[in-house]
C-alpha cells in the first residue's frame, strides 16, 4: 500500500490521531482536515480520485510542519517577546474585544412584537421590505444602545479611547477571544519571522540585480504563437487533409469536421496563443522552423496525427530589472526558503507518526 493510500486510510471520521510531532507541538488529522476545508482546494476534493485525495492532504500536512517549524524558530528567536509584536497583539485583541461587544449589542436588539404586526400589515407578503424595515429598526436601536453604552463606559472606565473602552466592557461581560488571539500569535510570528529572513537574504535591490544578472531567463518572455491544429487518428487521413489544405482548402473549417482533440473541433482548430516551448516536442520541433500561415508536415504524437500552422507570432523579449523586481524577489526566495525550512526541521525534531508500509 502507498503513503498516500495509507495516509488517506487513516483520516477517517471518530479516527483522532496525532500524525506529527514538531518540537513537542502535536499536528492531528482534525487539524488538517480544518486547513483542508480552509484551503482554495476544498471544492475540488470530491472530483478527485483516492489518490490524489490523500496525495493533496500530504502537500497540505507538510505545509502544517513547516509552518509549526517557522513558528518554533520565532519563538526560540525571541521574536514574540519583541515590544513591535506585543503591541501589535495588545492591538488585536482590543479591536477583536471590542468588535465582539458591540456585535453582542447588537445581536441583543429585539424587535417589538406590535411593531412586526404593524409591518405586516403595511407589507403583505413582501419579505425584502419586512427585512428592509427590520434592518432600518434594528440600526436606529443599535446606535441609541451605542450611545447611552458608550456614556455609561465613560462613566465608569474613565478616559479611555472608545474601542479600549468598549473592549473593557467586552471583558465585563465574560468574552472571550483567547483562542483567536492565538491563533493571530502563531501567524503574527511566522510573518515576522519570514519578514527578517527576507531582510537578511535581501538587504537592498543590489542583491537582487546581481541575482537577476546571475539568472536572465527570469526575465525571458518567450515568443507566442496563435497556432491552429488539427488532429486526426490515423496517418493516410492526416495526409490527405494536408494535401488539400495545399490546394488551398481551410485547415479551420477542415479541423471543426475531422479532428479528434474535442477542443480544437469545437474551436475549429483554432488553439489560441501559446508560448513557445509549451507543447510537446515533436511539436515543438516542427514548429521552431515552420514558416508562418505554412501547413506542417504530419507529426506523429501519443494523441494522434496533427497538422499544425502558425497564424501569428509576438516576438519574445527580455524583460529589463526595473520592469520584474518582484518577480526577481519572489524567485530569490523560493529558491533560499526550502534549505532554511530544511534546517528547521532538522533543529525541531520532526516526528512522523503515520503507520508504516506493509
Amino acid at each position: 500500500m502507498s503513503f498516500w493510500a495509507l495516509l488517506l486510510g487513516i483520516l477517517m471520521p471518530g479516527q483522532a490521531q496525532v500524525l506529527v510531532t514538531v518540537g513537542g507541538h502535536e499536528i492531528t488529522d482534525a487539524q488538517l482536515e480544518q486547513a483542508l476545508k480552509s484551503s482554495p482546494f476544498a471544492t475540488r476534493i470530491p472530483a478527485l480520485g483516492e489518490e490524489e485525495q490523500a496525495r493533496l492532504r500530504g502537500d497540505l500536512l507538510r505545509r502544517l510542519v513547516h509552518f509549526e517549524a517557522l513558528l518554533l524558530e520565532a519563538e526560540r528567536l525571541g521574536l514574540d517577546r519583541t515590544p513591535g509584536i506585543q503591541l501589535e497583539l495588545k492591538t488585536f485583541e482590543t479591536g477583536l474585544l471590542a468588535q465582539r461587544y458591540l456585535q453582542k449589542l447588537r445581536d441583543g436588539i429585539e424587535v417589538p412584537v406590535e411593531q412586526v404586526q404593524q409591518w405586516r400589515q403595511k407589507f403583505g407578503t413582501d419579505l425584502n421590505a419586512l427585512a428592509a424595515a427590520r434592518a432600518l429598526y434594528v440600526s436606529r436601536r443599535y446606535e441609541a444602545f451605542k450611545s447611552d453604552a458608550l456614556a455609561d463606559l465613560e462613566k465608569r472606565f474613565g478616559d479611555l479611547d472608545e474601542t479600549a473602552l468598549w473592549a473593557r466592557a467586552a471583558r465585563s461581560a465574560g468574552i472571550d477571544v483567547e483562542e483567536q488571539v492565538g491563533d493571530y500569535r502563531r501567524e503574527l510570528l511566522v510573518q515576522k519571522l519570514r519578514e527578517t529572513k527576507e531582510k537578511e537574504w535581501i538587504p537592498d535591490a543590489s542583491v537582487l540585480r546581481d541575482y537577476y544578472r546571475d539568472h536572465p531567463a527570469i526575465g525571458r518572455v518567450p515568443e507566442r504563437r496563435r497556432i491552429g491544429q488539427i488532429v486526426v487518428d490515423s496517418r493516410e487521413l492526416a495526409e490527405r487533409l494536408r494535401r488539400k489544405i495545399l490546394a488551398g482548402e481551410s485547415l479551420f473549417r477542415l479541423a471543426s469536421k475531422y479532428s479528434v482533440d474535442s477542443y480544437g473541433r469545437e474551436h475549429a482548430g483554432d488553439m489560441g496563443w501559446l508560448p513557445a516551448g509549451s507543447g510537446m516536442p515533436p511539436i515543438e520541433q516542427a514548429l521552431a522552423s515552420l514558416p508562418d500561415k505554412t501547413v506542417s508536415e504530419v507529426i506523429e504524437t501519443p494523441r494522434g496525427f496533427h497538422l499544425v500552422m502558425i497564424v501569428d507570432r509576438r516576438p519574445g523579449e527580455q524583460k529589463r530589472f526595473a520592469a520584474i523586481e518582484d518577480r526577481v524577489r519572489r524567485a530569490m526566495l523560493a529558491e533560499k526558503f526550502p534549505d532554511y525550512a530544511a534546517r528547521l526541521l532538522d533543529r525541531h525534531s520532526v516526528r512522523w507518526q503515520l503507520p508504516r508500509s506493509e
